[in-house]
């Protein structure tokens, strides 16, 4: 699945680790603070009449604690990064040609907690 494969890609990076920074798949809890959320989106259909080059995206989301920007873009630069023109051979896995954001900045808010919150979207092409 696409979101287990970019959640393994970025702990490999040490992107987050598991205990200070942690990582879900389609799920973003509203208690926690310092947490990335992968997402699904709609991506392209496939190029070719028998779907051989799918076209899927995701968006990366990531969430700091209270009142902390600085730590917060940080990680989100370190999953930009990351993640970036991403290609088959370099830390990708299998199936997978290249990453590319679809914008070259995040999206940055605040939630009602004060936490700072970046979100990138993400295009990918996979061949069969």
């Amino acid at each position: 699945m696409l979101l287990d494969d970019i959640r393994a890609k970025l702990s490999a990076a040490g992107v987050f680790d598991g205990s200070t920074w942690t990582c879900y798949s389609g799920y973003l809890p509203d208690d926690q603070d310092q947490v990335i959320a992968l997402f699904e989106t709609p991506g392209l259909p496939p190029d070719t009449l028998g779907r051989e080059n799918e076209q899927p995206s995701f968006q990366v989301r990531i969430r700091g604690m209270r009142l902390d920007y600085a730590t917060a873009r940080a990680k989100a630069q370190a999953a930009f990064d990351c993640l970036q023109d991403a290609q088959a051979g370099a830390g990708l896995l299998s199936g997978y040609t290249f990453i590319q954001a679809q914008h070259s900045g995040p999206l940055y808010w605040t939630d009602d907690k004060q936490r700072p919150n970046f979100t990138y979207n993400f295009r990918v092409h996979k061949t069969a």
